[in-house]
């Protein structure tokens, strides 16, 4: 099931952060490092503001949406959910007042909170209805809705750019349309209610006691991924982040497409399973989940580690090079970590609804990573904030991973993880080994020929397993579609 489910997703989490990842590079040659600063700040602060403000609710939409056979149940939490959305842009309207000082004073306050809150609500809303189609297994549906800003966006951007000029403003505004046209087009395809009404107190109250913690557990979760940035700004300036922002912003983005093509199947299913009674199958699902997530993230790493510069030479602005080319490779491999602790052992806490301990490792990640990143920077300047962040992330999966292998049972694949390391070992060696040119057709040949080594080599050591793997897919997609 995991293996179809997360094929079924491929595209949205593939095309979604995949555009994130082209679009660090392709503002590069637009965007001056402090306007670069002001767009990543604005749309980093945008994640906060949606979790403060509808996170909660859309974590209890994953959970216990009412089944489409419960025609009463759906209707009350749809007309729930529309009041609900009607007052969660109060929150999002004040993050965008609050925001307005990353624009430094340039342009017209009341004009510059419009486009912030724009891209606040726009984006909020896709998020919310994107978890929605999930619960749903609408497919299609959920691809408009997660792709509609960061494909359509990055699309309508550059044609703005070419029209009305460079700027964070600008790109703002082409991604708040998009986004607003993405929720017009999907929201049909999952239903929705037209009219406000009172509050169901039932659903109401089940998704404060079940979301309401994971409101805390996501936000302190935002403040260790994203905390680094406002350290950054704040100690070296904004065009020092401007600088950094750029190889940041690609290392962990590589993690995220990589780590999301398996983890947004993966949590449903073991949540079906938990809700049925079946622990046993949830862990052994969660355990084919971390080794997928390692056979995905470990070669996607290091594969991007082992092209840094020819990416760099080709695909970054001047401005930008230098440092991008030092902190990239440290960038990808902090955001592997931190994706192993968000998906895999982190999920195992959060299917035993352990929101407390979640709470301390999050607590325990922000002192982390603001201190060593503090650290870093009077050491070796963005090279060793981005180290420690690194280090950090790999302090806080060491205690994340002790706290669910002893306290929830949780089964580390290690089998897997020393196969799929033998195998990227050897995709590294064949990669290292020839002197590629620094043009698009070596970085194509070296993706390609990387992919193939790694991919004959998991066959390799995986030789025993492939033929009840085959049959497994195989009966998987002739089954029923969900």
């Amino acid at each position: 099931m995991l293996i179809r489910q997360t094929i079924l997703y491929l595209p949205a989490q593939f095309l979604s952060p995949v555009a994130q990842f082209l679009s660090v590079m392709i503002w590069t040659w637009w965007l001056p490092p402090a306007q670069m600063s002001t767009f990543v700040l604005v749309t980093s602060t945008q994640e906060l503001a949606y979790m403060l403000s509808r996170s909660w609710f859309s974590f209890y939409t994953l959970r216990f949406l009412p089944p489409a056979e419960d025609v009463s149940g759906r209707r009350r939490y749809l007309e729930t959910e529309t009041t609900l959305l009607v007052l969660m842009t109060l929150p999002e309207l004040a993050a965008a007042a609050l925001s307005i000082h990353f624009f430094d004073g340039n342009g017209d306050p009341f004009l510059v909170f419009l486009i912030i809150a724009a891209y606040y609500v726009t984006r909020g809303l896709n998020n919310h209805f994107g978890e929605r189609a999930r619960a749903q297994d609408r497919i299609l549906a959920y691809t408009l809705l997660l792709t509609s800003g960061p494909v359509g966006g990055l699309v309508a951007g550059v044609i703005a750019t070419e029209i009305f000029g460079a700027s964070a403003g600008e790109l703002l505004v082409a991604y708040a349309a998009m986004q607003a046209l993405g929720t017009v087009v999907a929201l049909p395809m999952i239903g929705a209610s037209l009219r406000t009404a009172r509050l169901d107190l039932a659903i109401f109250k089940a998704a404060v006691l079940n979301g309401g913690p994971m409101l805390a557990v996501n936000g302190i979760g935002w403040f260790g991924e994203n905390g680094i940035r406002y350290v950054v700004d704040h100690i070296g300036g904004s065009a020092a982040f401007g600088l950094m922002a750029v190889g940041w912003g690609l290392g962990r983005r590589s993690a995220s497409v990589a780590s999301m093509l398996v983890a947004v199947a993966a949590f449903p299913i073991a949540a079906r399973l938990i809700n049925a009674g079946d622990r046993d199958a949830a862990l052994d699902q969660l355990k084919t989940n971390a080794a997928l997530l390692t056979a995905v993230l470990l070669p996607s790493v290091v594969g991007l580690w082992l092209v840094t510069d020819i990416l760099v030479d080709l695909a970054v602005a001047e401005t930008y090079r230098e440092v991008t080319r030092s902190i990239l490779g440290l960038a990808a491999f902090g955001g592997m970590v931190r994706a192993y602790h968000s998906h895999a052992t982190g999920q195992m806490l959060t299917l035993d609804r352990r929101y407390g301990l979640l709470i301390i490792v999050g607590l325990f990640e922000i002192v982390a990573t603001a201190g060593l990143a503090v650290v870093g920077f009077n050491m070796n300047y963005l090279v060793g904030v981005v180290l420690g962040a690194l280090i950090a992330s790999g302090l806080t999966l060491a205690f994340s991973a002790t706290l669910a292998i002893r306290l929830c049972g949780f089964r580390f694949p290690v089998a897997d993880t020393l196969r799929i390391a033998l195998a990227t070992a050897v995709m590294g060696g064949v990669v290292y080994a020839i002197d590629w040119p620094h043009t698009a057709l070596g970085l194509v040949g070296a993706t390609l020929i990387g992919g193939l080594s790694y991919v004959m080599a998991l066959a390799a050591v995986y030789y025993r397993r492939l033929p009840p793997l085959v049959g497994l897919i195989t009966e998987k997609f002739a089954g029923t579609r969900p």
